[in-house]
């Protein structure tokens, strides 16, 4: 009887700590930082390669963060530099954004509707491993 008890206790245990898990996990995808900023920034051909590969978008897939959000005073010139040297892969980006008909992009218009962002704010994208995605902007 003791055996069965202790049982029970260690499925209830593992079964609340199960989504626990899995809701760190997804939260630490998710995050942000200034180095995926810059590496999205300067792989802009490859992140819409890569969202144009991605099945089935949706808007909660989507996360859309300010650039002021991940920049500190130290890093605030790297970023600029980054910008310009950038900046034709930023208006084909935008130009992406803008006039593809592919669905996830559409998504990506809709989620950017909906944070009342627009294309030309977007400085670049991040097509996680997840298959989320984060939208960087500069408003």
């Amino acid at each position: 009887m003791r055996l069965a008890t202790v049982l029970a206790v260690a499925l209830l245990l593992l079964s609340i700590a199960g989504p626990a898990l899995a809701q760190t996990q997804d939260n630490e995808v998710r995050q942000v930082t200034f180095g995926n900023l810059i590496a999205a920034l300067n792989n802009i051909s490859v992140e819409i390669n890569n969202l144009q590969a991605l099945n089935d978008l949706t808007i909660t897939d989507v996360r859309v963060v300010n650039v002021e959000d991940v920049l500190n005073d130290n890093n605030v010139r790297a970023f600029n530099n980054a910008l310009n040297r950038n900046e034709v892969d930023i208006a084909v980006l935008q130009n992406f954004l803008n006039n593809s008909l592919n669905d996830n992009v559409v998504t990506i218009r809709e989620v950017l509707s909906n944070n009342n962002v627009a294309i030309g704010e977007v400085v670049t994208i991040d097509v996680l491993s997840g298959d989320d995605v984060v939208i960087y902007v500069q408003q």
